[in-house]
C-alpha cells in the first residue's frame, strides 16, 4: 500500500509599510456605472453621460483648494526644493506644476499627483530660481492656486545677470549671454572635445571674397589666379551653432614659423564680420597658429574691438569661416595638415572640464545652451533683440501670409 504525504509549509512575512502608486494611466482605469456596465474613467463629470443611466454624472463636484504651496522658498545651489499642493474634488482633481507659467519639462524635477494631492521635487541650480505655480486640473474647469512660489535659490557670488566661470581656483563672473532674451545662467558642467578635418579634405570648400560684397564659392581651385586671394571655406562641422566653442582654442598648421605667414581668419554671422586680431605673443608654437576662441583675439571688420555680447552672437550661427589661403609656386595648393577646433559636450573626452560655457534658462520658443536655437514650432523673426526672437508660426502666417490667401491653399513650413 502506497502512501502519499502532503506538507503544507506555512511561511509568516512580516508587515511592512509600503506607499504603492498607480501610474496606470486614467483611461486605463474602469468606472462602474450603477447599471453594472464600465466606462473610462476619464468619462467622469466631463459633462456627457456615457453610462446608459447617467451616473457617470452624479455627484460631480467642483475642485477647490485645501492646501497651498508657501509663497516664498529659499535654497542654496544643490539642494532640493519640495513643494506640496492639494484640492478636493469629485472625482479628485490633478496637479500640474508650472514655472513662470510654463510648464515643467526640466529633468531635474520630478512630480507626482495622487487623489488631488500633488508633490513636486526639484534640485536647484542658478538659473531655476523662478515663480512656480500649482494648478488643479477637474474636468469642470482649471483652478489656479494663489499665491504662486517665489524660489530663490542663493549661493550665486555673482550680481544679477553673471555667473561664476572658469577653472577652479581661477573663477570669475561673466555677463550672460543668453541671445539677449534672458538673465538667468550658471556655468554648464561640460567637457572639451574638438573637431578635426584635414585642409585637403574632400568636404573642404574655396571661395574668394574682396572685403566688402558677398561671398563667392570657387567649385575648382585649379585654373584660380594666385594673383587673386582664396579662402579656405570651412564646411558645416566648423559652422552653424558654435557657441559651445567660447574659450576652447582653433589651431590653424602654418608652412613656417614666420610672423607674416599667419592667415587672416574671418567669421561672419548674423549680419556680422568679425577677424583674427594678430597678435605676435604667443600665437604660433611649433608651427601652429592656436587662437583662443573669446572676444580678446577678434576684431571688427571696421578694427574696432567686440565684447562677449558681440562675439558670442555671431557664433550662435556662423554663416560663413574662412581661413585666407597662401599661393606655392605660383599656384594654390590645399594643405594636407589638419585644422582642429574645440567645442563641448556632456560626454567625457579626455580633453578636461570647459569652464566658461553658459547654461540659460530660456522663455517659451528658444532652446540651446544659451537659447541660441528656435524650439520646434517656432521660427525667427529679426525684431527685438541682435538676433530677434523665436516667434510661433502662427504669428508668422498672420504677418506675411496675403488675406486673400485661404488656409485650404497654404501650406505652412
Amino acid at each position: 500500500m502506497t502512501h502519499k504525504w502532503l506538507l503544507i509549509v506555512v511561511l509568516t512575512v512580516p508587515a511592512v509599510s509600503v506607499i504603492a502608486v498607480d501610474r496606470t494611466p486614467l483611461r486605463y482605469i474602469p468606472f462602474r456605472c450603477r447599471s453594472g456596465i464600465s466606462v473610462s474613467l476619464t468619462f467622469r463629470c466631463d459633462g456627457f453621460a456615457h453610462c446608459p443611466d447617467g451616473s457617470d454624472e452624479d455627484g460631480c463636484v467642483a475642485a477647490s483648494v485645501v492646501q497651498r504651496p508657501p509663497e516664498m522658498v529659499k535654497v542654496r545651489v544643490g539642494e532640493w526644493m519640495n513643494l506640496t499642493c492639494q484640492g478636493a474634488g469629485v472625482p479628485p482633481p490633478t496637479v500640474r506644476w508650472k514655472m513662470n507659467g510654463n510648464e515643467l519639462l526640466d529633468p531635474v524635477c520630478d512630480w507626482i499627483t495622487e487623489d488631488g494631492t500633488g508633490h513636486l521635487s526639484c534640485r536647484m541650480r542658478l538659473i531655476d530660481t523662478g515663480n512656480y505655480s500649482c494648478h488643479l486640473a477637474h474636468p469642470l474647469g482649471m483652478v489656479d492656486v494663489q499665491p504662486v512660489t517665489m524660489a530663490v535659490v542663493e549661493g550665486n557670488p555673482c550680481p544679477k545677470g553673471e555667473f561664476l566661470a572658469g577653472e577652479e581656483h581661477a573663477e570669475t563672473c561673466i555677463k550672460c549671454f543668453c541671445s539677449g532674451v534672458s538673465e538667468l545662467c550658471h556655468k554648464f558642467e561640460l567637457f572639451r572635445w574638438n573637431y578635426t578635418m584635414a585642409m585637403n579634405d574632400w568636404k573642404m570648400g574655396f571661395a574668394t571674397w574682396d572685403g566688402h560684397g558677398p561671398v563667392e564659392t570657387v567649385k575648382s581651385i585649379k585654373e584660380f589666379s594666385a594673383n587673386r586671394t582664396l579662402y579656405y571655406s570651412l564646411p558645416y562641422r566648423f559652422i552653424e551653432h558654435q557657441v559651445k566653442s567660447y574659450g576652447g582654442y582653433l589651431r590653424i598648421p602654418l608652412a613656417s614659423d614666420a610672423l607674416d605667414e599667419i592667415p587672416d581668419v574671418i567669421l561672419m554671422g548674423y549680419n556680422r564680420t568679425i577677424v583674427y586680431k594678430k597678435n605676435p605673443t604667443n600665437t604660433v608654437f611649433n608651427r601652429t597658429l592656436q587662437i583662443k576662441l573669446q572676444e580678446s583675439s577678434f576684431i571688427h571688420q571696421n578694427g574696432s574691438s567686440l565684447d562677449r555680447t558681440d562675439f558670442l552672437t555671431v557664433f550662435a550661427y556662423i554663416d560663413r569661416f574662412l581661413i585666407r589661403m597662401r599661393p606655392t609656386n605660383g599656384r594654390f595648393e590645399p594643405s594636407e595638415q589638419s585644422i582642429v577646433m574645440d567645442s563641448a559636450s556632456d560626454y567625457q573626452r579626455g580633453i578636461g572640464h570647459a569652464g566658461h560655457i553658459e547654461q540659460c534658462r530660456c522663455p517659451v520658443g528658444f532652446r540651446g545652451t544659451s537659447c541660441e536655437r528656435c524650439d520646434f514650432g517656432y521660427n525667427r523673426a529679426f525684431i527685438g533683440p541682435p538676433m530677434g526672437l523665436c516667434m510661433p508660426w502662427e504669428w508668422h502666417r498672420k504677418r506675411y501670409v496675403p488675406k486673400s490667401t485661404t488656409p485650404r491653399t497654404y501650406h505652412y513650413v
